[in-house]
């Protein structure tokens, strides 16, 4: 195969595999999410949403993480402003930058969001067991805090 020759990356390669994860916990939290604050936010904002309650960053940083323009990345936060869910708040260390923050609101979605986590956790550890569960956790922060 093509893959043995180095010419195509092997299909069950590590990045393959966690995006086609990722868009498979995705498409679960999608369908937990009807009916809730949450669910006609697009899902671009969504990430971006995500990002921002993960680690407060400003709007520059956040496009390098979201890996698009710093214009695409302002339209999406003033989306979730609209949404009521995060604000800006003055950077600390800089008169012109901005910091998007969680509000209220928001820290009401991520509540609803680490429910419907703790869901598919429970779903995933039915399916491999609770000891592969915290391994593959294990693996993955240990992945994560190799730099």
């Amino acid at each position: 195969m093509d893959y043995e020759k180095g010419m195509l990356p092997r299909h069950d390669n590590i990045k393959g595999l966690v995006q086609d994860l990722t868009e498979k916990l995705d498409a679960r939290m999608d369908a937990l999410i009807v009916g809730t604050l949450v669910e006609h936010i697009r899902p671009s904002d969504k990430k971006t949403f995500m990002l921002i309650a993960r680690h407060p960053r400003t709007i520059s940083e956040l496009a390098r993480a979201l890996r698009i323009t710093r214009q695409a990345t302002h339209k999406s936060v003033l989306r979730l402003i609209e949404h009521g869910v995060i604000e800006l708040q003055p950077a600390p260390d800089s008169k012109r930058d901005k910091i998007p923050m969680v509000t209220e609101k928001g820290r009401q979605i991520r509540r609803i969001a680490a429910q419907n986590l703790d869901k598919i956790e429970a779903e995933i550890e039915a399916k491999i067991s609770k000891q592969r569960l915290e391994e593959f956790r294990r693996t993955l922060l240990e992945l994560l805090n190799a730099d």
